[in-house]
């Protein structure tokens, strides 16, 4: 029974048993093969190379074949120079020498030869500087704006002679300029006029260009009418300022003395004079309104315009009989009732209108200087940096019984254009002026 067991159990693991002896047989073998090492070294001589003996001829030097003298140089002693040696004076006082006064010199050649002519820096050269009305201010490019509207020849205002002598004093002034500033001048009030189309040197020729083109206007003429003054009375030339000349943040052209301004700024002008007797009609775009104002009362205003009429024919009538100038009414209907039929009642206007601030109007000329410069710049490649240095100045005329209060808004604009203004009030101020200042 046992041997059957065992024969069964052998030929079911024969497989097994053979698989085992043969793993043995190989652990063997492999573990001897390991234990032999087989190493090849391969090991190569150095090479000696030999040198072999090359023979060369042996050159003999030669003597040198030219002669040569030298010849030694005799050394002369230096002779030693007399020197005079002066003793400086200390403190010694220069004598007083007064040199003329030249425009466009700071103070002239006289600072120069206080500093005891001791170097440049005793010359200080600055801008040409004009004084006119009381206003001084500096500048190489000047642009002057002339109220010519007939609110300046009331007789309150001294009336057309008083406007003939701040015409003399403006021509005056520029005779004095130095011939290397550039200028130019407009006139506002019936029309917007500038007398050249840029700025120009106040030389001898151009300004007396603008004593003719100033001569005849708002001027006394034989036989001259009630509305005989105004732009349209100047002199021959000019060019009419017409066109949008609006920039941020105004949303139109501005009437009164701001388009001449605007354009005094597109011409890059430095400084401006303003000779005026009102802020005047600085505003933007008209809206309608609804207004209290009856057939009736449309009536009755008709009737007093027409009696103011008549009162100012005859009025002037009587003046032209004495020989003297007429008198002149600006404003409308509603002026010639106060002055002849105060009781009568004024028409109220039918629109409203937003009025630009002094803020706005010194922001667009900045902004209109601004965009000179970039176009400038733009077409020549070369620009000036820095911020635009303008300044806008005011001469305010004002009648002779007026309050001893400014205008604000002319005050706070020159205040934010580097300006200044001035008041002067009546034909007594401008006469007193100008006998100052005339030598």
């Amino acid at each position: 029974m046992s041997t059957l067991l065992r024969k069964q159990f052998l030929t079911k693991h024969a497989k097994s048993s053979a698989a085992l002896i043969s793993l043995g047989i190989h652990a063997v073998l492999i573990v001897l093969a390991l234990s032999f090492v087989a190493v090849t070294v391969i090991q190569k001589d150095d090479q000696v190379f030999e040198a072999v003996p090359v023979k060369r001829p042996n050159i003999r030097l030669k003597k040198l074949q030219v002669p040569v003298n030298i010849k030694r140089r005799k050394t002369q002693k230096p002779k030693l120079r007399k020197r005079i040696v002066v003793q400086p004076k200390l403190n010694q006082v220069m004598p007083d020498i007064k040199m003329p006064e030249i425009t466009g010199l700071k103070g002239g050649m006289g600072n120069a030869a206080g500093a005891g002519l001791g170097g440049a820096g005793g010359l200080g050269f600055s801008m040409p500087e004009m004084k006119l009305f009381g206003v001084k201010s500096r500048g190489e490019k000047v642009f002057i704006i002339l109220d010519a509207s007939g609110f300046m020849m009331t007789d309150k205002m001294g009336g057309i002679p008083a406007y003939t002598i701040i015409k003399s004093e403006l021509v005056r002034i520029l005779e004095g300029l130095n011939s290397t500033v550039l200028f130019n001048i407009a006139i506002y009030g019936g029309g917007d006029v500038a007398l050249f189309p840029s700025l120009v040197p106040a030389n001898a020729e151009n300004v007396a260009k603008v004593g003719e083109w100033l001569k005849p206007l708002n001027a006394v003429t034989k036989g001259m009418g009630d509305k005989d003054y105004g732009a349209k009375t100047r002199g021959k030339g000019g060019v009419g300022i017409g066109g949008d000349l609006k920039v941020e943040p105004l949303t139109n052209t501005p009437g009164d003395w701001a388009r001449p301004a605007l354009l005094g700024m597109r011409q890059q002008a430095d400084v401006v004079f303003l000779l005026t007797c009102r802020w005047g009609l600085i505003r933007g775009h008209a809206k309608t309104r609804s207004i209290d104002w009856s057939e009736s009362d449309e009536q009755r205003f008709k009737e007093n315009v027409a009696k103011a009429k008549s009162l100012f024919r005859k009025d002037n009538s009587n003046r032209r009989a004495k020989g003297k100038p007429p008198r002149v009414i600006a404003g409308g209907d509603n002026a010639l009732l106060r002055a002849y039929v105060p009781s009568a009642r004024l028409k109220p206007s039918s629109k409203t209108f937003h009025n630009y601030s002094p803020k706005e109007m010194a922001e667009a000329f900045g902004n209109i200087q601004a965009e000179r410069k970039a176009e400038a710049l733009t077409k020549s490649g070369v620009g000036e940096k820095g911020k635009n240095k303008f300044s806008f100045n005011v001469i305010h005329f004002v009648s002779e019984n007026a309050g001893s209060g400014k205008e604000e808004k002319f005050v706070k604009l020159t205040n934010l254009t580097h300006g200044e203004y001035s008041r002067v009030k009546g034909m007594a101020a401008i006469q007193s002026y100008v006998s100052e200042n005339v030598e």
